[in-house]
């Protein structure tokens, strides 16, 4: 009888694993949504021969099949790419590009898989794309002890020091998944699965960990195409250093955002079935899930016709100006109010014109501390701007020399330093330039590291 159950309990396990990313929670949610906005859009066809009639409701329905195509699209491509491409390194997440991996996957399904792993590659090694991600990680508050880390990994990434780079993106995403479990991401036990996920399925997270966590007992010096943690850690794949390894590594901790989201958000050790709502409940939720959903999709389009500007200080804008010689609404026109304010010391003004980003939890009195203690030793006498770069839809860094008095002995000295603009909401959430109302605040990392500045790199006149 023992045996019995036992086995039971095995196939009820083997066949909770065969759940696939559709079968998802919010995607059976979504598919009632869909089913009751169908129901609604034949209601209102029915009132409009009575003389009813809503602009709202007809440019919503208008619209309705196309959505529709795009989410039965959305719902299925991540098992698809999970299929393609987890054994090679590669996993579907939530803030994943789904053009890209719809686009792999339909090379994949083309027999063009390697062509698909170079589009991949291609991605994660391009400034613009990665930064996005990178910056949604490194606003997490629990990733903050390592954000200089991952700045540095992510140079050495760009500038093809593999040989640096993938070692430190192992290390981090082994510490930060053991920072939330007490347990590394490639020890044997770790259960990385968590519900209602797409980062965190089955077919994700805990997929590769596998995978990359392979014990590899032999030394050789061939190149490898997975990070494999305990070869590379433990200097038994020498010929780890390469842009696919580096991607595929950079890719998981990337990933691990979308994770540490579900962990915060209490998703971890549910395992809820979904129930279908009543047609009551259904009609109150179709009108304002149908309007974000479509939100959704106008923000993605926007982001993929986002061109970044290309700006030449001195020419297409002073190097120094009045606030009001540069255009409303830029990272550079905030940071030139943010620096006029420093002159005067002002720094409860600064300290409104900092990003939420890594100081949620502080009042703007404690930031306007925060600033003084930064700029209490030194006067800022002078700037200009150098060089603006826009990395990202929300993301943009201006270079600037600054000229500082050094109060202790009245010296002059000379910084080039680099501030990161980030584009965010009242919320303090990221959204891309020119979507929607939203403000251009200064990352708070990159004003910290002007504290000891007149000591790194500080020339006295």
């Amino acid at each position: 009888m023992a045996k019995k159950k036992s086995r039971n309990k095995k196939g009820a396990r083997k066949k909770q694993n065969k759940r696939q990313i559709k079968d998802n929670y919010s995607f059976k949610e979504m598919d009632m949504t869909f089913e009751g906005a169908r129901d609604f859009q034949q209601l209102y066809l029915l009132a409009k021969q009575f003389g009813f009639r809503e602009p709202k409701f007809e440019e919503a329905f208008q619209r309705f099949e196309e959505s529709y195509k795009q989410y039965r699209a959305l719902k299925v491509i991540p098992d698809r790419f999970n299929h393609f491409f987890a054994k090679k390194g590669w996993i579907a997440f939530e803030n994943l590009s789904f053009p890209l991996m719809e686009k792999c996957v339909q090379l994949a399904e083309q027999g063009k898989p390697d062509e698909a792993e170079d589009v991949l590659v291609e991605y994660f090694t391009s400034r613009e794309q990665v930064n996005f991600l990178a910056t949604r990680l490194m606003a997490l508050k629990e990733f903050s002890p390592r954000r200089a880390l991952l700045s540095n990994a992510l140079e050495d990434h760009f500038c093809e020091r593999y040989h640096a780079s993938v070692p430190l993106f192992l290390m981090m995403i082994d510490g930060f998944v053991n920072d939330f479990e007490h347990i590394g991401f490639f020890a044997e036990n770790v259960e990385l699965t968590v519900w209602d996920t797409i980062a965190a399925h089955d077919s994700g997270l805990g997929t590769i960990a596998k995978i990359f966590g392979k014990s590899r007992k032999k030394t050789t010096d061939e190149e490898v195409t997975l990070p494999f943690r305990n070869g590379i850690l433990h200097g038994r794949d020498l010929g780890y250093a390469n842009k696919k390894v580096s991607s595929k590594a950079l890719s998981t901790l990337l990933a691990l955002r979308d994770w540490a989201d579900a962990i915060k958000a209490g998703k971890k050790g549910i395992d809820k079935e979904f129930v279908p709502p009543t047609f009551e409940e259904s009609m109150q939720q179709v009108a304002s899930s149908l309007e974000q959903f479509q939100e959704n999709q106008k923000q993605r389009e926007h982001m993929n016709n986002w061109v970044k500007r290309d700006l030449t200080v001195g020419e297409d804008l002073p190097e120094k100006g009045d606030v009001n010689d540069y255009t409303e609404n830029t990272p550079e026109r905030a940071l030139i109010g943010f620096l006029y304010y420093l002159e005067k010391k002002n720094f409860g003004y600064m300290a409104k014109m900092v990003s939420k980003h890594f100081t949620e939890d502080k009042t703007n009195g404690k930031l306007a501390g925060e600033l003084h203690e930064v700029f209490e030793k030194k006067k800022l006498m002078d700037f200009k701007l150098v060089n603006i770069y826009d990395n990202a839809p929300a993301i943009s860094e201006i270079e600037v020399l600054l000229e500082f008095e050094r109060e202790e002995d009245n010296t002059h000295f000379e910084v080039l330093h680099k501030f990161r603009m980030c584009y965010e909401d009242e919320n303090g959430e990221t959204v891309p330039r020119g979507y929607k109302e939203a403000e251009w605040k200064i990352m708070i990392h990159t004003i910290r590291e002007l504290e000891y500045s007149h000591i790194r790199r500080g020339n006295s006149k």
